[in-house]
């Protein structure tokens, strides 16, 4: 068995020269067989080599127990052992997580700020061992079956993985079965301490291990490693479409003002396979994990993009899904748990955004305009310039630019404003005064909701004047009998002619 982990060590470079090795000790036989396998291998490769037991608070007395024996075990073998003691009950019911997650979680965090210790005290390269095999990986990948996590679940667990920098997870025993640590360790005469949870079937790795893995190996003796074998192949197809997959979402994706939007034209044009792919991807970015993440949540974005405009659902990690114009936007943190426990979506009031400042013509600035003096006001992304003319009565001498736009001067009253959108904002659209809605107009010219609120309009009150860059209103359209025109242009920024 050591000659075997040797070459999984060198064939996925798990650790060289150099290294400081970590051993997540439990007792049980599995991180037992670990710590005798690299202390063989230790002088072989040239790693430093130290054990952490987190003792988790869950068994009492037989927890200590632990602890004492993998104490004891590093003292004999001569391999630094520090015990981590916490409880995990405690964080359970405080977080509302069950005790195998809760458990994971403080060991691996265990685990980490050692590590970081260590590279604070000079090490190099730390690398935590970890004593899973492949019944475990098997185990994995039924599980991520049956909760239906999709590909990426059942891949299993991955030889190596980084954390963060010079830190990374390592498997030597990826490439043995239970069976083989149990005979290595009846042959070396070592004992290992048992776990009692473990035979608890009430937990789903457990049952899975207990109840399904036996039964499956009755049809077929090879099913362990028939089912690694299968989760390395799909191990390599994942690799192959996340490369594709990243250069897909260079033309079917955009982040803008902290949320992610899937641009629907562009998404259809790959196959179903990466559109899945692409919905994960970008569901793990919004959500900032992927654990949680399965294939019902991926299938309930894609479905989105056939409903319509201002359909949404909620997802995991308060990401909330909205069908947009052009596809699907997400945004984490647009709902919260309200007194009752209950998820809410967020109102805007709710979300404490900094709202636009309005920028107000005054008596003043009008008074300099009828000296014929230029009056400019400085927006955030861009200026603008304003004056009077006297109109020719000649139409054609119209400017048809996008951001200079000429307004019936004598049908303006005092209290122009720039500003972004508001609640009762309205265009009169022909002479009869027959008015529509900003937010009608916005929905007709398939202006994004997200772009709507960064959109300037120049509106007395709640009547919008000029929809920068778009329509003007009816009520100050030039005509042949216009006397004077207020010249409005607008530059800088995005606002530039073509």
């Amino acid at each position: 068995m050591t000659e075997d982990v040797l070459n999984w060590i060198k064939k996925e470079k798990l650790m060289t020269e150099g290294d400081t090795v970590i051993v997540g000790l439990s007792g049980g036989a599995d991180s037992v067989a670990l710590l005798l396998v690299l202390l063989e291998l230790r002088e072989r490769i040239g790693y430093t080599l130290l054990a952490i037991h987190v003792e988790h608070g869950i068994r009492g007395g037989e927890s200590r127990k632990d602890a004492a024996f993998a104490e004891e075990l590093c003292r004999q073998k001569g391999v630094p052992c520090r015990i981590c003691p916490v409880s995990v009950p405690e964080y359970a019911a405080a977080e509302g997580l069950g005790i195998e997650e809760a458990a994971r979680i403080l060991r691996y965090d265990c685990y980490q700020k050692e590590a970081e210790k260590l590279k604070k005290n000079g090490a190099g390269h730390v690398c935590i061992a970890l004593a899973h095999h492949a019944n475990d990986n098997a185990e994995t990948v039924l599980f991520q079956m049956a909760r239906g996590s999709g590909i990426h679940g059942m891949c299993g667990m991955h030889p190596k993985r980084v954390l963060a920098g010079d830190i990374s997870i390592v498997r030597p025993l990826l490439c043995v079965s239970r069976k083989q640590i149990e005979e290595y360790l009846d042959k070396a005469g070592q004992e290992y301490r048992t776990d009692g949870t473990n035979l608890d079937i009430n937990y789903s790795r457990n049952r899975i291990r207990h109840c399904v893995l036996p039964e499956l190996l009755k049809v077929n003796e090879q099913s362990v490693s028939h089912i690694n074998q299968s989760a390395l192949l799909l191990q390599q197809a994942v690799d192959y479409m996340e490369q594709e997959t990243k250069k897909a979402m260079q033309t079917c994706c955009a982040f803008t003002d902290g949320a992610y939007t899937i641009l629907k034209n562009e998404w259809q044009q790959y196959p179903d396979i990466i559109r899945q792919e692409i919905v994960h991807a970008v569901l793990g970015k919004a959500s900032g994990s992927r654990k949680d993440i399965g294939m019902v949540h991926v299938q309930d974005v894609c479905a989105l993009m056939e409903k319509q405009t201002g359909r949404e659902i909620m997802l995991p990690y308060q990401v909330t899904a909205c069908r947009v114009y052009e596809g699907v936007r997400l945004r984490r943190g647009e709902i919260q748990k309200d007194a009752g426990g209950a998820w809410k979506k967020l109102e805007p009031e709710d979300k404490n955004e900094n709202v636009r400042p309005v920028y107000k013509l005054t008596e003043t600035d009008f008074a300099k305009l009828e000296a014929g003096e230029t009056v400019t006001i400085t927006l955030p992304d861009a200026s603008v310039s304003l004056r009077l003319l006297l109109f020719s009565g000649k139409i054609d001498e119209i400017p048809k630019n996008q951001y200079t736009k000429w307004l019936n001067y004598d049908r303006i009253e005092c209290g122009l404003q720039f500003r972004s959108r508001a609640s009762g904002d309205y265009l009169t659209v022909d002479d009869a005064g027959h008015k529509k809605k900003l937010k009608s107009y916005f929905i007709d010219e398939k202006i994004p909701q997200i772009k709507r609120d960064h959109i300037w309009l120049l509106a007395q009150q709640s009547h919008v004047l000029w929809v920068i860059g778009g329509r003007i209103s009816a009520v100050c359209k030039i005509k042949e009998d216009t006397k004077r025109i207020l010249e409005v242009r607008i530059d800088g920024g995005n606002y530039r002619e073509d």
